[in-house]
Formats: C-alpha cells, sequence, structure tokens
C-alpha cells in the first residue's frame, strides 16, 4: 500500500474539534492551578487566628540563635484575644502584648509583640507559620542572621 493511500485510509480528524478540546483542557488546567494556588495561603492566617482565639496556649519549644530556651517560659500560658490584645499570664502576674496575623513576602505570618519583659520581647517578631492546627502550630523567624523557632501548643 501506498503512503497516499493509507493517509486515504485514515480516519478524518475534524481541526475544530481538536482546537476546541486543546482550549478547553487548557482552561481546565488554568482554573486549577487558580483554585491550588489561591487555597494554599489565602485562608492560613484567618484559620491560625480562629484556632489562637479558642483556649490558652502555652509555649512546647523556643530556640533561639544556638541555644534552646524553652524552659524559660515554663511558667506562661497565653491567651490570644479577638480583640488584637495577648495575654502572658505567670504567677508572678499578667503582661499585655498585640498579636496579629497576616501575609508578607508571600509567607503565612503571626506577628507578635511585647514591650516587657525581656523574656517576652524575645518573642516579639514577625513568625512565619511552618505548620498550624488546632492545637500547635509551628512557627519561624526568617532572620538571615540566626535561626529561631517557637512553638505554641494549646493547653
Amino acid at each position: 500500500m501506498s503512503f497516499a493511500e493509507e493517509v486515504a485510509t485514515m480516519p478524518v480528524v475534524s481541526l475544530t474539534k481538536i482546537k476546541l478540546t486543546m482550549k478547553t483542557s487548557i482552561l481546565i488546567l488554568g482554573l486549577l492551578s487558580v483554585l491550588a494556588f489561591s487555597s494554599c495561603s489565602k485562608d492560613t492566617p484567618a484559620v491560625v487566628q480562629k484556632n489562637l482565639e479558642s483556649g490558652e496556649w502555652k509555649i512546647t519549644y523556643f530556640y533561639d540563635k544556638d541555644h534552646e530556651e524553652t524552659t524559660d517560659y515554663a511558667g506562661y500560658t497565653f491567651t490570644f484575644n479577638d480583640d488584637g490584645t495577648i495575654m502572658a499570664t505567670t504567677s508572678s502576674g499578667n503582661v499585655s502584648g498585640t498579636w496579629s496575623t497576616g501575609v508578607d513576602d508571600s509567607q503565612d505570618r503571626l506577628y507578635l509583640t511585647f514591650s516587657s519583659p525581656d523574656k517576652l520581647i524575645e518573642i516579639s517578631d514577625d513568625w512565619v507559620i511552618l505548620e498550624q492546627s488546632n492545637s500547635k502550630i509551628e512557627l519561624e523567624d526568617d532572620s538571615d542572621n540566626s535561626t529561631e523557632l517557637l512553638t505554641f501548643e494549646k493547653i
């Protein structure tokens, strides 16, 4: 059978159908990509905020620059209020600060601010949210100078 005869016996495929199928496929892939990327980060700060506002929390891990300092926070409990204030409570009293969540440099963040004592000033930072659930949140300071890690767990 010659080449011309082979071509003549091939099924006819409409180019319009192929273009439509490709356009549909590209459109579906584009929509799925938008949904996937927009759901990754968009709701995490709101979820973290909702989780933190329910109950009391304690620091279960704090690594500052070159050593662990978790035991410095053994007596503290933290209450994240829905008005953006945070209350750190110890047997010696309460210390108030502020907190919020947001996105900066395409990373979900938890912002903590205390003006005293020094222990709480140490955790005042814009923390990158690494992992979070309704009972645990793992944070990292993305400073180029050192490694700082902070973990809160619900009591």
